[in-house]
């Protein structure tokens, strides 16, 4: 796999990590997930995903819960 840009891990990296989309983001750059299985899993565009990872929008109530039980497996 290619990975993530490194600008992209500093803007996570930077991010408050007690969003929980910034925590599944750190945990998708430490095992190399791509985003694209992500986007996939929570049935949304990539985009999204990315802004999640980078704490600019919160993650909707209704991924919440699937959110918080994806970390906690992959933690």
């Amino acid at each position: 796999m290619k990975g993530y840009a490194s600008s992209f891990i500093n803007e996570v990296n930077a991010s408050d990590k007690s969003k929980i989309g910034v925590q599944l983001g750190l945990i998708c750059i430490k095992r190399d997930i791509p985003v694209t299985d992500i986007s996939q899993f929570f049935d949304v565009s990539r985009m999204t995903i990315y802004s999640w990872f980078r704490g600019k929008t919160n993650v909707p109530e209704k991924h919440r819960d699937k959110m918080q039980k994806l970390v906690d497996k992959l933690k």
